[in-house]
Formats: C-alpha cells, sequence, structure tokens
C-alpha cells in the first residue's frame, strides 16, 4: 500500500480514535487526511493540530453507517483534497484500511465503498451477540 502521496480518508466508529492513523499517515507523506468522527469537535481539533503545508488535514463530523454521510465525505474530500486513495475505518477493537484502486470502474463508486465499508466495519467491530428470543422459552406464569 503506498502511502505517500495519497489523499486518506479516516472514518472514526463510536469508542475509536483516529489520532494514531492519522499521525501515521501524516508522517508517511500523505497527500491529505479528511478525519470523520461521531463526536462533535474531536476530528476538527486533531486537523487543526496536524494540518500542514503539503498534507491538509480536514476534521468533519459525520457517521459512516449513514450513505447520505459517507457521500458527504467522499464530496468533502475531493473538494478539499482530491480523489481519495484510501478509506479507513477505526473502530474500538481495530482499523482496517481500504485501498479505492481495487474499486471496479464500471460500478457505481459510492455504492461500492458502501459495501467495502460495511465489510470493513464488521472487521472492527466485536462479533455481537445475537439478540435473545422474546421470552420464547421461558415458562408462562400461570
Amino acid at each position: 500500500m503506498r502511502v505517500a502521496g495519497a489523499v486518506v480518508v479516516i472514518a472514526v466508529l463510536d469508542g475509536g480514535s483516529g489520532d494514531g492513523l492519522a499521525r501515521r499517515f501524516a508522517a508517511a507523506g500523505a497527500a491529505g487526511i479528511l478525519v470523520a468522527d461521531l463526536r462533535a469537535g474531536v476530528a476538527e481539533d486533531l486537523a487543526a493540530e496536524l494540518d500542514r503545508p503539503g498534507c491538509p488535514v480536514v476534521g468533519v463530523s459525520g457517521d459512516i453507517h449513514q450513505p447520505s454521510d459517507v457521500a458527504a465525505l467522499v464530496d468533502t474530500a475531493a473538494k478539499h483534497l482530491g480523489p481519495i486513495d484510501l478509506f479507513c475505518i477505526a473502530g474500538p477493537d481495530g482499523e482496517r484500511i481500504v485501498t479505492l484502486a481495487e474499486l471496479p470502474d464500471h460500478l457505481d463508486p459510492l455504492a461500492e465503498l458502501l459495501a467495502l465499508l460495511g465489510d470493513a466495519i464488521s472487521e472492527v467491530l466485536p462479533t455481537q451477540r445475537r439478540p435473545l428470543q422474546q421470552h420464547a422459552d421461558l415458562p408462562r406464569s400461570a
């Protein structure tokens, strides 16, 4: 994976942190970074700290579980930084990096990105327990 000269989007899930990823990408020579966090002000503060000539950093609030927020992130990154090369998910239990060069040219890029993000999210979040059946197996009181 080539980081030098890449435009990177880091989407932070609830309980995750994009701080370490953003610092590593900036140090590795990324051409620009967009950080999106659910928590208002967190990404914006990180962007203000890391922004520098040669590697602009943009911070926004956003929820990548919402397709409209993903579309807004893609548009914001393209407007301020250029085409996205790497899309990263930072969750409470790990990180996943999706290389957008792998997207087929003939598919709707946003739809394919949403599918990749769904897979990436499932890799960084712990397996959720299946909900209990609604008292189906509990004896009924008389």
